[in-house]
């Protein structure tokens, strides 16, 4: 190995370990199943803000992104970060409120507790697919950086990846996850500016890159003024936008904040954070087409793949050290939407699936019940760490998968979270039978298609949600006398 790859490699080295360092000081911070889950439930502002920034922004975003502005401009990043970034806004206005009222420990307790214990199985097991993809996605990532700038097998990297984000998220849980969160956050910062100040100097200046900007690259609405355009860009915004809003990481930062105005003010800023600092991979995408057209980066090394831009940037821009610390930040993005979409997927196992069928029937007290199912969350993060290594393995297109995740969170689970929240007359009939419809659309493309990734996506993406709204409404009216749901009061009371 060369001197140049050393040094970033050996600044890389450090901080994995620091970040298993961290899971490690967390764990003993883990009293109790409720530490572990929701973090005791005492996050301030800025931890809120850092952890829902730190999440969000992930190998998608950063490398995705990129490459996807890089061919289509800004029109080609509005799933994320714009609409990805709504969804946040949309959560902190109008449903956190709700959500810390219930005092639940995950969002599929919400349907349980409202449409029975058969919906709560369904919702949490639906929801699974898509944060089993979302980890993929980021530890593909990982394995993408690593492959380029260092020749390091993409397996390889892939299961490095694997192995230390299941490591430190196993040790420390939720509390580890939001501690590494604040600590990447910076990075993430200080990774972006320097590859932008960095960038913009060599490619010979602000006006330089202006001038090269190709016609179109700022607007962000379609090309063609036709309807299957338009419907195509709606899709776009509701797929990452409206597909976001039902997800369990978001809920659980609701339900780890230390009071209700927290959480709100929380989501809200961390969305305009992540609109606002969403526009560095766009410019960093224009400061690539500039080197390009100056002949300073051969665009034959990512002709076939624009998203190995950003590595490829770093390795031509930076110094070993710079490159050290530029990897370790990207390494940081990435870690954190790992770990947290790892976490997340676990809870959904153990507290949605396990704890109601295994735990709450059997005796004991309360302290045997806690300890179990401390237990069984930490089991099932090595579980899922697994699942996610096999659906990487499946597909290496990163913000493809990205999008996929959420517009099949979209057709299966939006409807039914809204309605849950906001609805006195949905019923239980109805929320399984708008689950199933949306789910389904989706299993024939897959199966006909051979594909996880169906075509036309625009019509995957809105389709399962439009049969999934249809059902709900005809079924809970249809059987309306047969109403098992409860009220969100009675919840309250109850809970």
């Amino acid at each position: 190995m060369d001197f140049d790859n050393l040094i970033p490699l050996i600044i890389i080295t450090l901080f994995i370990i620091g970040i298993i360092v961290i899971g490690k000081i967390a764990s003993k911070k883990v009293n109790n199943s409720d530490d572990y889950l929701v973090a005791g439930r005492g996050a301030p502002l800025m931890l809120i803000v850092g952890t829902l920034f730190a999440t969000f922004w992930g190998g998608g975003t950063i490398i995705g992104a990129t490459g996807a502005a890089y061919n289509n401009g800004i029109f080609g990043v509005v799933e994320d970060p714009f609409a990805a970034g709504l969804a946040l806004i949309i959560i902190g206005l109008f449903f956190v409120k709700i959500l810390r009222r219930l005092k639940i420990r995950s969002v599929g307790e919400l349907y349980t507790y409202r449409f029975g214990k058969t919906t709560g199985y369904l919702a949490s097991s639906l929801m699974i697919p898509t944060y089993v993809i979302w980890t993929a996605v980021q530890l593909l990532a990982i394995g993408k950086i690593l492959n380029i700038l260092f020749d390091i097998n993409l397996i390889i990297g892939f299961l490095i990846a694997t192995v230390v984000v299941v490591t430190f998220t196993y040790m420390g849980g939720l509390i580890a996850v939001v501690w590494t969160d604040a600590i990447q956050m910076i990075l993430i910062f200080i990774g972006l500016i320097s590859i932008l100040l960095v960038g913009i100097d060599v490619a010979g200046g602000v006006s330089n890159v202006v001038a090269h900007t190709p016609k179109d690259y700022w607007n962000i609405l379609p090309r063609e003024n036709n309807l299957t355009s338009w419907i195509r860009y709606i899709a776009m915004w509701a797929g990452m936008g409206l597909g976001n809003i039902p997800s369990p990481d978001i809920a659980q930062r609701a339900f780890m904040a230390k009071d209700e105005k927290t959480a709100k003010k929380g989501m809200i800023i961390a969305g305009g954070l992540y609109w606002t600092i969403g526009f560095i991979p766009i410019f960093i995408a224009l400061i690539g087409i500039t080197l390009v057209s100056n002949g300073t980066l051969d665009a034959s090394l990512f002709a076939e793949d624009a998203e190995l831009l950003i590595p490829f940037l770093a390795k031509q821009l930076l110094g070993p050290v710079g490159l050290g610390v530029f990897v370790a930040s990207l390494l940081a993005a990435i870690l954190s939407s790992a770990s947290t979409s790892l976490f997340a997927t676990a809870v959904l196992f153990s507290n949605d699936i396990y704890r109601p069928l295994f735990i709450k029937k059997d005796g004991g007290n309360l302290e045997s019940k806690d300890k179990r199912m401390l237990r069984a969350t930490k089991i099932f993060v090595i579980i899922v760490g697994v699942l996610s290594a096999i659906c990487g393995l499946a597909s290496t297109n990163i913000y493809d998968l990205t999008i996929f995740a959420f517009t099949l969170q979209f057709g299966v689970l939006f409807f039914p979270f809204v309605f849950a929240l906001k609805s006195k007359w949905v019923n239980t009939y109805g929320i399984i039978a708008g689950m199933i419809g949306g789910l389904m659309v989706n299993v024939i493309g897959c199966i006909s298609q051979l594909t996880i990734i169906p075509e036309p996506w625009e019509f995957y993406t809105l389709v399962p949600a439009l049969i999934n709204l249809i059902l709900i409404i005809i079924v809970s009216y249809s059987t309306r006398h047969k109403n098992k749901a409860r009220d969100l009061e009675e919840i309250y009371i109850n809970k």
